[in-house]
């Protein structure tokens, strides 16, 4: 590739992000398509042109722009996409066309993905009779194959794996699906796709997640950051790893599943003092999305659990609800220390799952949930936030924890309430107020 051919390339990413809304100048499309051969911005194109030489249009360069376009426009676009966006009219795909070297016999190409070890291990067992001992590129989920080469530190995206033999099998997680490792197992889903789609590997993906059913649209919806319609989604993801080791193709991939609805409108209030349920229930008629803060000065596992569950029954017109797995625990049982009527919530991957599925009301765990997903959902999800303070105003610092007070003004603009609250023994009995 020449400077010329990458100019021309910027006219058409231009061209592509105005046909999404997204109006940028032509030095910015310049700076944009510097990602191609990895540098910063056009200035650095023109000082290195040995770079630019040797650039390609691939799996591999187009990952680096779709990562820059969503690092600085937030949108989305798949390597695959890029490549067919960019490459001439006519001109032959990079994926390769032929049957696999490697088991030509066997299943085609593409994602299958389980969350059972012992299906990975029948399957690395049946690759390796089918295969006489053909080698075998793996995570930690293969890892314990005696014929499994190591990822690595590059995993998914060393560019040793464009250079084995197609049909190749590749053993990739255990990945979880939850808030906080919610944009790396997307970004590893993205490079599966990908070398399933560009090398015509077969990838087999363990899956870690808190409910197995939604599996399929999770992943699909990891890989796409949209949710899938109607079970399109990347043409990279086939199937599944059966517990007897087969790559068994799944058509649709997604498919639809009914909403999981759990009622709250029965739960006690008893953990907010009568006044501030009148106050809430007034507030929830003039606004109810954005930020709910719940708090309270008792030190629990859960930061003001008793509160958001007493707030459950208040907010049941404003739609279905459900918590957030914010990480995967040591001591998975600490997620159930909550109100029966936490318990009994269908408990999802990510903001982003939760709300493809249909749930306007979540329990997340700030912490772990990106600033700019709380922003993009704030207008119609409702999201109910713990603190652990008497003090309403230090109770609302914990929806910016970690991410700095500057972005405080936003949360004021769509907070429906701060309730801070405290227990007091009054006799025998303990009272909030």
């Amino acid at each position: 590739m020449d400077v010329p051919q990458l100019k021309l390339l910027a006219g058409l990413v231009r061209g592509l992000l105005e046909q999404h809304n997204v109006p940028v100048g032509h030095s910015q499309s310049l700076d944009l398509i510097a990602a191609l051969p990895g540098l910063r911005n056009w200035p650095e194109v023109n000082a290195f042109p040995d770079r630019v030489a040797a650039c390609e249009l691939n799996g591999g360069t187009a990952a680096r722009l779709a990562h820059r376009l969503r690092s600085r426009h937030n949108v989305e676009f798949s390597p695959p996409q890029l490549i067919a966006a960019l490459s001439p009219p006519g001109s032959q795909s990079p994926a390769r066309s032929t049957a696999p070297q490697i088991w030509p016999t066997g299943p085609a190409a593409g994602v299958y993905v389980t969350t059972s070890q012992q299906a990975i291990d029948a399957l690395l067992q049946r690759y390796d009779e089918a295969t006489d001992g053909e080698l075998v590129y793996a995570e930690a989920a293969g890892s314990g194959w005696e014929g499994a080469i190591d990822l690595g530190e590059y995993g998914l995206s060393s560019k040793g794996l464009a250079r084995v033999p197609s049909g190749t099998l590749i053993v990739v997680g255990p990945l979880e699906l939850n808030q906080g490792s919610w944009e790396d197992t997307a970004h590893k889903l993205e490079w599966a796709c990908m070398r399933a789609e560009m090398d015509g590997h077969r990838v087999a993906v363990l899956i870690d997640t808190p409910q197995p059913d939604l599996m399929f649209k999770d992943v699909a919806l990891a890989v796409q950051r949209v949710s899938p319609q109607s079970g399109e989604c990347d043409p990279a993801l086939a199937g599944i790893v059966t517990e007897d080791g087969d790559l068994l193709p799944r058509s649709p991939f997604v498919q639809p599943l009914a909403l999981q609805r759990v009622s709250t409108a029965g739960a006690p209030t008893d953990a907010l003092p009568p006044k501030a349920v009148e106050l809430l229930t007034q507030r929830l008629q003039q606004r109810s999305s954005g930020f709910l803060v719940l708090s309270s000065c008792v030190w629990t596992e859960h930061w003001g659990m008793e509160q958001i569950a007493a707030a459950l029954p208040l907010t049941e017109d404003v739609g279905p609800v459900a918590r957030i797995m914010s990480r995967n625990r040591g001591t998975p049982a600490k997620d159930m220390l909550v109100p029966d009527v936490v318990k009994g919530l269908p408990f999802m991957t990510s903001i982003e799952s939760a709300y493809a599925h249909g749930y306007r009301r979540m329990l997340i765990d700030s912490g772990y949930a990106d600033f700019s997903d709380l922003m993009k959902y704030s207008d119609e999800v409702l999201f109910f936030v713990g603190g652990h303070s008497l003090e309403a105003e230090d109770a609302l610092m914990e929806t910016v924890r970690f991410r700095g007070f500057d972005r405080l003004s936003k949360v004021y603009e769509r907070l429906v309430a701060c309730i801070a609250v405290g227990p007091i023994s009054v006799g025998d009995k303990t009272v909030h107020i």
